[in-house]
């Protein structure tokens, strides 16, 4: 399927009527077409390679949530962003952990009763 196809099939159904299970999984799908449409790969190349890891999942049996789908669909796109030099692995895990410590740290202040706004560690 070609890229303008898929967008403009998206389009017609509008995408009001998406629904996701998770917000993680919403959010991926946004990132997905925001890489796409900032040209780092084709939606048609991200179809190709999410059929691939479907394939490679389902030698160990059916997907049948979607939480298994979508972790297929982020395999899928980080290996896009890999083989593209646009993503390494380990990035995840590092920025995983800042993401921990950040809350850890709001967490924190919160019961020490500072109610300070202050900047987002994660942008």
């Amino acid at each position: 399927m070609q890229s303008d196809t898929l967008l403009t099939a998206l389009r017609q159904t509008g995408f009001e009527n998406l629904t996701f299970s998770t917000p993680w999984s919403a959010r991926l799908f946004g990132m997905t077409l925001a890489a796409s449409n900032k040209q780092l790969f084709t939606l048609q190349q991200f179809q190709a390679a999410l059929i691939e890891r479907i394939k490679e999942e389902e030698k160990d049996g059916c997907i049948t949530t979607d939480e298994d789908y979508y972790s297929c669909w982020l395999e899928a796109l980080q290996s896009l962003l890999e083989a593209r030099n646009l993503w390494q692995p380990g990035q995840l895990r590092e920025r995983e952990a800042e993401v921990v410590k950040a809350g850890e740290h709001r967490q924190e202040q919160q019961r020490q009763g500072h109610h300070v706004v202050q900047p987002e560690a994660v942008q």
